[in-house]
């Protein structure tokens, strides 16, 4: 006569067969789902994590250009110096603008490689639909009788990706009238204007400039 089948020893161990069951393809299916949709929020997160990065160091290299530029022109500015300039037997002075361009001399810069006066013409240029702010300069020539020459002179791209930029200038350019903006500041004026507005509208709208304004020494206006 047979003998039954005989138990493991252990009593936490069956020996009954109706026990030992593995996965069902529905359950296998359900798991598979379940670890593709966690993949799929785990890599949409490290994209949106990658894109705020991305997005993070643009504003953070706008904000550094746009206080790179503020302070450079501020000190231009500071440093301007009103000469008189002779031209076709009339007295001109050595600082004029318009909407879309202004002639001035100041003090180069320390980073420059030259030293003295410099002939300045800070403009905005078209450039493929868009603007951009440049500044043209030349070693000042006492001689010469047109600042606009400056422009044929070294170029420095300042900003770039505008939709519009404009000048405005703030003074007095009559001895009865009340200081006020200006849309332009003729070379005939006996004085400088006190304050001048560069007003600059990004064609893209993440990268917004505030309105850059720039004081003339008061000194200067005196001299």
């Amino acid at each position: 006569m047979k003998q039954p089948l005989q138990c493991y020893r252990s009593p936490a161990l069956r020996c009954n067969r109706r026990h030992v069951r593995g996965f069902t393809l529905l359950e296998l299916l359900v798991a598979i789902m379940i670890l593709t949709l966690m993949m799929t929020v785990a890599f949409g997160a490290v994209r949106l994590g990658g894109r705020s990065v991305e997005a993070g160091v643009e504003r953070s290299n706008s904000s550094a250009q746009v206080r790179v530029v503020s302070e450079f022109l501020r000190r231009q500015f500071a440093q301007m110096i009103p000469i008189a300039v002779e031209s076709d037997n009339a007295t001109e002075n050595s600082f004029s603008g318009d909407q879309n361009r202004i002639h001035f001399i100041a003090l180069a810069p320390r980073q420059a490689t030259v030293a003295g006066l410099l002939a300045y013409t800070l403009a905005a240029e078209e450039l493929d639909d868009a603007q951009r702010l440049v500044l043209a300069y030349v070693p000042y020539d006492p001689g010469a009788s047109d600042l606009s020459e400056v422009e044929s002179g070294r170029h420095l791209i300042l900003a770039d990706g505008f939709a519009t930029i404009s000048f405005e200038f703030f003074g007095t350019q009559t001895s009865d009238s009340m200081p006020s903006w200006h849309g332009e500041w003729p070379d005939d004026e006996e004085t400088l204007p006190e304050l001048v507005r560069i007003t600059l509208v990004a064609a893209n709208d993440a990268v917004r400039w505030p309105e850059l304004i720039l004081k003339i020494r008061a000194e200067e206006q005196s001299s």
